[in-house]
C-alpha cells in the first residue's frame, strides 16, 4: 500500500468513528411509558372532576346525504371503571340515570371506551325502533360513536375527540358541580328538552335583533336537531344552519355563529320570561314571536335555482297545513301501508328544475324497514304573469310509483288539475315552502324549503 492510500484510509476511518450513531431516546420515556402516562392523566382528570359534558356531532349518516344535528351526554366517571350519565337523544333518558362500563385504552391514540351497552350506544343501534334512525331502516342508527380518540395529549377543561368508527366530531367539558346537580337530581335536561319542544308551537315566528338595521328569523328542526337562522341580505335570503344540542341551560350550537352584531354558541333559557335569549357580555338579546312570518317571498322566481326543493317530512304535520291536505295525505300514506307492498311513507320531495321547467316528485318508501325505495313522478310547469304555476304530466311514473298510483293520485290529482301559488317564509320549525291551490284554496301544505 502507497503512502497516499494509507493516508486516505487513515482519514475515512477516522471520519467514519466521529460520526458514530447515539442511541439516545428524543424523550427521557418510552412510547409505552408516555401512552401509560397519558392513559393516567386521563383518567385522573375524569374522576376528580364533579363532571363532564360531552357533546357528539354524528358524521356516520353523510354517506346517506343526511346530516344531523348534536347529542349531549351528562357524565360521572368513578375510579372502578364505571360511568353515570344521562342523555338528551330522548326525555326519558334524560331524567334518569343510567351506569354503565368505561375504560382508557391506547389504540392508535389515547382512547375513552364505553364498552358496556348504555346510552350512548342507543342512537347507535342498528335497530331503527331503538334508534328511530332518521334512515328509517336498519343498520345506521343516527351514525354515531360510542369509542373516541383524543386528538391531544394534553389534559384540559376542554378536550376535543374524535369517534374512532364513524368519525363523529365531540367535545368533552369540565362540568361544574352545580350542572351535575341539575342534571343528575333535578332533571333540568329533560325539561329544557320538553320547554324547547312547546317553544315553537306556542310562538310560530320567532326572531331575535340582530342588529340594530336587522332581525333574524330562528327556526327549530327539532326531528335532525338542527337550528336555523335567517336573515334578509338586500333582497337575498342567507340562510345559516348549524348542529345543537340540549344542556341544563338551554342550547349548545355546534360553533361559534355570527348573527348581524352577535357571536355565540350558547342559547339559554329564562324561566319567568319562557324564552330564549343570547347573551353579549352581560346584556340579553331576547327571542320574541312575530305575529307574522318576519321573511317571506313568492317563489316564482327563485325556485329550481336559489331554492331546488320542498320536502314534506314523514307525517306531514308542518305548521300552515291545511286540513284537507292532511286527510289526502294521511289516505296515501295508509293507503300503502295496508296495500299489497305493506309500505310505510317517509319524505314526500317536490324537487323543482327552473331551467327545464320540471318538477319531480319523489316520495321515498321503506318495506319492514329496508329502504329507501323512490317512486317518482315527473311534471312539465309554466307560470303566468301573476306567478301561478301549472303542472302538467311529463311521462309515466317510474316502476314504484306506478305501483302505488292510486294511492299517489289523493295529492298528485290536485297537483295536476289545479294552478298554485309557491311562497317560502320563516316559521320558528325552519324555512318553509308552500304549494296554494287557487281552485281548491282549502288545499295547502308546506314542506322543508332548500
Amino acid at each position: 500500500m502507497n503512502c497516499k492510500l494509507l493516508i486516505s484510509f487513515l482519514v475515512i476511518t477516522g471520519l467514519l468513528a466521529g460520526c458514530t450513531k447515539k442511541t439516545d431516546n428524543l424523550f427521557d420515556k418510552t412510547v409505552d411509558e408516555r401512552l401509560s402516562e397519558a392513559l393516567t392523566n386521563y383518567q385522573t382528570a375524569l374522576t376528580s372532576a364533579p363532571g363532564w359534558k360531552l357533546f357528539v356531532y354524528p358524521k356516520g349518516l353523510e354517506s346517506q346525504d343526511i346530516k344531523v344535528g348534536g347529542l349531549s351526554y351528562y357524565l360521572k366517571f368513578a375510579a372502578n371503571n364505571r360511568v353515570t350519565m344521562v342523555s338528551d337523544f330522548l326525555p326519558t333518558l334524560a331524567a334518569t340515570t343510567k351506569e354503565s362500563g368505561y375504560r382508557l385504552k391506547a389504540l392508535q391514540r389515547p382512547s375513552l371506551i364505553f364498552d358496556t351497552y348504555s346510552y350512548m350506544h342507543i342512537p347507535a343501534d342498528p335497530d331503527p325502533n331503538v334508534s328511530f334512525s332518521p334512515t328509517g331502516s336498519g343498520g345506521y342508527g343516527w351514525g354515531t360513536d360510542f369509542n373516541f380518540s383524543f386528538t391531544e395529549v394534553a389534559v384540559k377543561d376542554t378536550m376535543v375527540l374524535k369517534g374512532n368508527f364513524n368519525k363523529s366530531e365531540a367535545v368533552l367539558v369540565k362540568a361544574t358541580q352545580a350542572e351535575m346537580d341539575a342534571a343528575f337530581t333535578r332533571g333540568r335536561l329533560r325539561d329544557i328538552i320538553n320547554l324547547s319542544y312547546d317553544y315553537p308551537n306556542n310562538n310560530p315566528f320567532l326572531y331575535f335583533q340582530a342588529s340594530s338595521s336587522q332581525k333574524a328569523a330562528v327556526g327549530f328542526d327539532f326531528n335532525n336537531v338542527i337550528i336555523t337562522f335567517s336573515t334578509l341580505e338586500g333582497t337575498t335570503i342567507v340562510n345559516k344552519s348549524m348542529a345543537f344540542s340540549f344542556t341544563t341551560y338551554g342550547i349548545h350550537l355546534m360553533m361559534p355563529v355570527t348573527i348581524g352584531s352577535y357571536t355565540f354558541q350558547d342559547i339559554y333559557w329564562d324561566d319567568a320570561k319562557k324564552i330564549y335569549y343570547i347573551l353579549a357580555g352581560t346584556t340579553h338579546i331576547e327571542f320574541a314571536n312575530s305575529p307574522t312570518p318576519l321573511i317571506s317571498l313568492s317563489l316564482t322566481n327563485v325556485i329550481g335555482s336559489q331554492f331546488t326543493t320542498i320536502s314534506v317530512p314523514p307525517g306531514a304535520g308542518l305548521p300552515f297545513e291545511s286540513n284537507l291536505f292532511f286527510t289526502r295525505y294521511n289516505a296515501f300514506s295508509t293507503g300503502i301501508l295496508n296495500g299489497p307492498y305493506a309500505l310505510t311513507l317517509d319524505d314526500m320531495d317536490f324537487v323543482f328544475n327552473a331551467g327545464a321547467k320540471t318538477m319531480t316528485v319523489n316520495a321515498y318508501l321503506y318495506q319492514f324497514g329496508v329502504g329507501p325505495y323512490v317512486a317518482q313522478y315527473y311534471y312539465t310547469y309554466t307560470v303566468d304573469g301573476s306567478g301561478n304555476f301549472k303542472f302538467t304530466k311529463a311521462a309515466n311514473a317510474n316502476g314504484n310509483g306506478a305501483l302505488i298510483q292510486t294511492n299517489a293520485n289523493n295529492i298528485l290529482s290536485y297537483i295536476e288539475s289545479d294552478q298554485f301559488k309557491l311562497d317560502g317564509f320563516a316559521t320558528s320549525s325552519a324555512f318553509l315552502g308552500r304549494f296554494t291551490s287557487n281552485q281548491t284554496p282549502a288545499f295547502y301544505f308546506t314542506g322543508y324549503l332548500y
